[in-house]
């Protein structure tokens, strides 16, 4: 194979090579998008504290969370 057939393949290879490398440095942005009310989850959250799903501490953690109006992070434990 000559030169001249040679260099844009070995061009092409580069840059697949630096392009897939780069998705290693991409640093994505998470959107949240609610799919219920504000409304509706502090009722779905009541009535779970109000049948014993939750504890009183765990009912007003989640509540915070809620009204912040971001995703819910809270980590609650199983009851057995």
């Amino acid at each position: 194979m000559t030169t001249s057939k040679l260099l844009p393949i070995l061009l092409g290879l580069a840059m697949l090579a630096g392009l897939t490398g780069c998705a290693m440095f991409n640093k994505g942005t998470m959107h949240y998008n609610r799919t219920t009310t504000i409304g509706k989850e502090l009722l779905d959250l009541k009535e779970a504290r109000d049948t014993g799903a939750m504890s009183e501490e765990e009912y007003i953690e989640v509540k915070k969370e809620i009204m912040r109006g971001g995703p819910i992070k809270v980590n609650l434990e199983m009851k057995e």
